[in-house]
């Protein structure tokens, strides 16, 4: 056996007394892509597309060129980066590729249609619950699971008013009891908490506030220390040492040399600020969905669903 296997099957041996979380499933890639090739990170145009072929909202399927106008018309509103057939039809592949979606159309390529699969429905699911980028700097994952959050818990209340003369699709609950099946070295990774936690606005803004509070406590540190190396003597606390070099030998050397003393300390600063910042935004935005949004559970529209096919 090669080291790499040796490594993996010693790794694999310690997730039975472990809970496969969604952050851990998502940011363990060497391992669980293993058994579950479709638990992986997505970007914000894979969630997108995700969302729209659902069977719950496109039981049919939809077909690329129907994705591409479905998506152009979010990307005002979303995150997305720029939207052109050509790279809807790479990342339908990619999806297809994963089995996070399939075809339902066995004729020519411009007739198939896609659909997501119970596969699908769990990674789309478990992205939402994980938040890897740093929001002050990069906003657009926040900013888009967000918006997701926010239209899946909107979508799921109208399903709950249809009228009961629209149908649902047929094949709905056992989409759904697959969804309850999958399973990672035997640990089931899609739990209606799972589901509730996913479909939560406040959780995930909660979630993000701590991650942004983390990153302030470390940065203050860092503040800290840097004030002290100043105080000590260190390069560029002297006020008007700049000017005090001119003409003198390697004075341009020098500078620079105390630039970069203080650069860092004023770099520091301005990152308490903005985390600061941000963390007011963080608390704005949840009393503003506080307010507004409610948040609906998937298992009462999905027992919805499938009573209307009784």
């Amino acid at each position: 056996m090669t080291p790499g296997l040796t490594s993996v099957k010693t790794d694999v041996s310690v997730l039975g007394m472990k809970e496969l979380t969604p952050a851990f499933l998502l940011q363990s890639p060497e391992l669980v892509t293993l058994v579950a090739p479709w638990c992986v990170r997505l970007d914000n145009l894979e969630l997108g597309i995700l969302l729209l072929v659902q069977p719950w909202l496109a039981a049919g399927g939809l077909r690329r060129a129907e994705l591409e106008r479905r998506i152009a018309g979010l990307a005002s509103e979303l995150p997305l980066g720029p939207v052109y057939f050509q790279r809807v039809k790479r990342t339908v592949a990619r999806l297809e590729e994963i089995g996070a979606v399939r075809n339902r159309s066995e004729t020519d390529e411009k007739s198939q249609k896609f659909v997501a699969t119970p596969q699908g429905f769990a990674v789309f699911i478990l992205n939402l619950h994980v938040l890897h980028a740093d929001p002050t700097l990069d906003g657009g994952e926040l900013e888009m699971k967000r918006a997701l959050v926010s239209r899946c818990n909107l979508i799921l209340d109208w399903l709950a008013e249809l009228p009961e003369e629209v149908l649902t699709p047929p094949d709905i609950e056992a989409f759904f009891d697959e969804v309850e099946q999958l399973s990672v070295y035997g640990q089931r990774v899609v739990t209606p908490q799972v589901i509730s936690e996913a479909l939560d606005i406040l959780r995930l803004l909660a979630g993000q506030r701590e991650k942004i509070e983390e990153r302030l406590r470390a940065a203050r540190r860092q503040e800290i220390d840097l004030a002290r190396l100043a105080e000590s003597g260190f390069p560029g606390s002297v006020p008007g040492a700049a000017a005090l070099l001119a003409g003198t030998p390697g004075a341009l050397g020098l500078i620079q040399e105390m630039a970069s003393g203080v650069l860092p300390r004023l770099s520091r600063q301005a990152t308490v600020l903005r985390y600061e910042h941000f963390l007011r935004y963080l608390d704005e935005l949840a009393a503003l969905y506080a307010g507004e949004l409610k948040t609906v559970a998937l298992e009462s529209v999905r027992g919805f669903l499938t009573r209307r096919r009784d």
